[in-house]
């Protein structure tokens, strides 16, 4: 049986997440003896929508054309980059509108923001991106959050993003057509790497650190499991069994640089992540990603970034701003 998925793309979505999505289906329909899945692509507007690396996606349906095309299996939101800048109000009502014409809703990467602003999330389990995930819990208290690589609680679904997308919609395929077709799908992509969604999403890297130097990964997951509030380094030893001294060593060896070094361009990137996603000022920025001032974010994000934070947030903005925008 053929079903009806709608996929409602926001501006500065990330091409990997969206490829992820609707190649699977694609490769589906072309395994299958008929066609086994359709789906609609919708922008805000009905006019064309661009993704963060500035591709445009010619769409001729807008939000208001979804009801003409329900009932839908899955409505699918995709939202990247500079999402808080699209979820408006405006939109965050007509979602609260949709609920009748889907069988499910998913959010993915970031979309999981604009079911969660329209409260269609309430009471449920839930993901997101990883990066947005302590911002995510903190301003979404009634959501169950968990950092697990997708979910799938009763008529609502959401994502970490990007491959994991891809793991979602073999789960899609498996349970709407079979367990066969799903294979087939992953064999003919070379996808041999499918997680199920209780996974969590930042395994695969640590694992492959871990491998050359465990106290070093299991150091690497300490720190990055406080960035708001950095331990000191010796905790940080402490934490992982070893002593500074070694633990020293150890990234020296493997990483080129010092723990502290380390520790602060973990900090630093998360900085540039919510500057680049978020409407926080600098000084908000500044006590989330663990510097005790403006003024340390600032001076320890020209040594990284060569820029200073309002600059580079500034430089973003006009890279992702597709050449045909004013």
């Amino acid at each position: 049986m053929i079903k009806n998925y709608g996929i409602l793309l926001l501006p500065e979505f990330s091409n990997l997440c969206f490829s992820n999505l609707i190649e699977p289906l694609r490769a589906a329909n072309d395994l299958s003896s008929q066609p086994v899945a359709k789906w609609h692509l919708f922008s805000l507007d009905g006019r064309s929508v661009y993704s963060t690396s500035g591709l445009t996606f010619p769409i001729n349906k807008s939000i208001a054309d979804i009801p003409d095309t329900a009932p839908l299996d899955i409505l699918f939101i995709l939202a990247s980059y500079n999402y808080e800048s699209y979820i408006t109000l405006a939109l965050v009502r007509q979602l609260r509108k949709l609920k009748p014409y889907a069988k499910q809703i998913a959010g993915l990467d970031a979309g999981p923001f604009a079911l969660a602003k329209a409260g269609l999330l309430n009471g449920y389990r839930a993901t997101i991106h990883w990066a947005e995930l302590e911002v995510f819990q903190e301003t979404f208290p009634e959501i169950n959050v968990c950092a697990d690589r997708y979910v799938i609680d009763r008529d609502r679904i959401t994502t970490g993003g990007a491959s994991t997308s891809m793991d979602l919609i073999l789960e899609v395929i498996r349970q709407h057509h079979g367990e066969q077709l799903a294979i087939a799908v992953a064999e003919f992509l070379i996808f041999d790497i499918e997680r199920p969604g209780s996974n969590q999403q930042r395994e695969f890297a640590p694992a492959r650190l871990s491998l050359r130097a465990p106290r070093l990964a299991k150091a690497v997951k300490v720190m990055e499991a406080n960035i708001e509030t950095p331990l000191a380094i010796s905790d940080v030893a402490q934490t992982v069994g070893t002593s500074q001294r070694q633990l020293e060593r150890e990234f020296r060896d493997v990483l080129k640089t010092t723990p502290a070094s380390y520790y602060t361009f973990l900090r630093a990137a998360a900085a540039r992540r919510l500057l680049q996603e978020t409407n926080f000022n600098i000084t908000q920025i500044a006590m989330r990603s663990g510097f005790n001032s403006s003024a340390a974010l600032i001076r320890n994000y020209r040594t990284i970034y060569n820029c200073t934070p309002s600059t580079d947030r500034k430089l973003h903005k006009l890279r992702t701003m597709p050449a045909d925008q004013p």
